[in-house]
């Protein structure tokens, strides 16, 4: 499909359904943005590796301390 094929008269529709379309476009451009981050989230998760020790335990505190000197 390629888009030069495909013109569209907006002027053809009354404002209320220009409205509509311009919405559905904004939506569907929104929509495709985040299934791409998605899928590159995806990705990015399959291909780690390693396995955490069976007695790990997450340190929230511990966390935010390390985050706050790397701050500065």
């Amino acid at each position: 499909m390629k888009t030069e094929e495909y013109k569209i008269d907006l002027e053809k529709l009354s404002e209320e359904a220009r409205k509509s379309l311009i919405d559905f476009y904004e939506y569907l451009i929104d929509k495709y943005k985040k299934e791409e981050k998605k899928i590159k989230l995806i990705k990015l998760f399959e291909n780690i590796e390693g396995v955490l020790p069976e007695n790990y335990k997450f340190n929230r505190e511990e966390i935010h301390d390390r985050e706050s000197f790397h701050r500065f």
